[in-house]
């Protein structure tokens, strides 16, 4: 059974001949006779009795009348509309983000996609970024935010903007606001950020190179339980810009490092050789304008 069977099972009904219904479907009359003699064989019943030249419906093609004509009506709709709702976003977009950006680029982001298509439904994924590569491959997710280039073969992966790291230090601790210098920071007691995370490691390499030997007090897995080790003077920590952005908390101050500044790269993976959804393109469009601009928030 399929679609044009239907449309020919349907205009017979409605025609009460052969002939009438062929010519109502453009075709020749042996044709549509041939498709409902296959459409019969198909579903095992007879759907006609045949009077002359007139077509009576069966019990059987009683009852499939009413269903073809709901399933005409359900392409039809699909044909008409399939473009409209494209165009106005109606759908699922998927989106993933490491945890140190998730929380302060996806909801404006989130915002401006439902703004300009309110049908669309947005999933959010935070998890780290081998898990987000894993989500991209497996067709789980359409576009994911991270913080570094995994290198797979599969993957585009485009940097849509350099991030500046800041130090979050106690607002007890005399530091000059303007910035402070890498000597400052040598042997200072640290809070850290956990080597699952990209930025860990990220850190960790930049106190690395520049000889900082940090005395690490505490490691931890969130960002929010670094910056209120922080507050509780425990020690220094080294952030992303974003976080200063959006912190409300108290007991802490951030200020730049005067040389050398760490950075990290925020950056956009698709998988390839796929088309990307419209919703997904101006999700990313939003976050690069976001990153570049901060101050339009």
């Amino acid at each position: 059974m399929d679609f044009r069977q239907l449309k020919y099972f349907v205009a017979t009904a409605e025609a009460g001949t052969v002939s009438r219904a062929a010519g109502r479907c453009g075709i020749t009359q042996p044709s549509l006779s041939q498709q409902l003699a296959k459409l019969e064989a198909s579903l095992g019943l007879t759907l006609f009795q045949r009077e002359g030249r007139g077509m009576i419906l069966t019990d059987a093609g009683r009852a499939l009348l009413p269903r073809a004509r709901r399933i005409l009506a359900e392409v039809e709709d699909a044909q008409a509309n399939l473009l409209h709702d494209v165009e106005t976003g109606y759908g699922r977009l998927a989106v993933g983000a490491i945890p140190t950006i998730a929380p302060y680029v996806l909801p404006q982001a989130v915002q401006d996609v439902i703004k300009a298509r309110p049908t669309c439904e947005v999933l959010l994924r935070e998890d780290l970024t081998e898990n987000l590569v894993e989500a991209l491959l497996d067709h789980q997710i359409d576009v994911a935010l991270i913080a570094s280039d995994p290198g797979h073969d599969l993957l585009e992966v485009q940097t849509v903007a350099t991030e500046q790291m800041l130090v979050v230090v106690p607002d007890t601790w005399d530091i000059d606001p303007r910035g402070v210098l890498l000597e400052q920071l040598r042997n200072q007691p640290t809070i850290a950020l956990s080597d699952m995370h990209c930025l860990g490691k990220q850190v960790d390499l930049y106190c690395q190179l520049k000889r900082l030997n940090p005395r690490i007090v505490c490691r931890t897995t969130q960002l929010a339980t670094v910056l209120e080790l922080v507050s509780c003077q425990i020690g220094l920590a080294i952030v992303p810009e974003m976080v200063a952005g959006s912190d409300r908390g108290s007991g802490r101050r951030f200020v730049p490092i005067q040389e050398h500044q760490p950075t990290r790269p925020i950056c956009v993976a698709w998988r390839k050789s796929l088309q990307r959804p419209r919703a997904a393109l101006l999700f990313v469009e939003s976050v690069k304008k976001r990153l570049q601009n901060p101050s339009q928030d």
